[in-house]
């Protein structure tokens, strides 16, 4: 019984996109703002493969409508795991 109990909680296990928060100090985002402050999209990725793709391609999105601010904005964002301690609000 433990151990599809284990299963069941490594199944719950995704990985988020997140991007830093933007201010008016930090208008193309704060990389040094906890992780609880930064901006998770809305899907919950299977594993760090699929997120990673994502990010890439809402880069390369950014870059192909020559938005150069955008793409600098996403090129910041990074891939966690959502259950990583550092998205745990203290």
């Amino acid at each position: 019984m433990r151990t599809g109990c284990r299963i069941a909680a490594l199944a719950l296990v995704g990985w988020y996109l997140l991007l830093p928060p933007t201010s008016k100090d930090f208008p193309m985002g704060n990389v040094d703002a906890p992780l609880t402050q930064w901006v998770k999209r809305p899907t919950l990725y299977r594993d760090q493969k699929e997120c990673e793709h994502v990010h890439d391609q809402q880069t390369r999105l950014a870059n192909g409508r020559n938005r150069q601010t955008r793409k600098r904005y996403y090129q910041q964002g990074k891939c966690v795991s959502s259950d990583d301690p550092r998205l745990k609000p203290k």
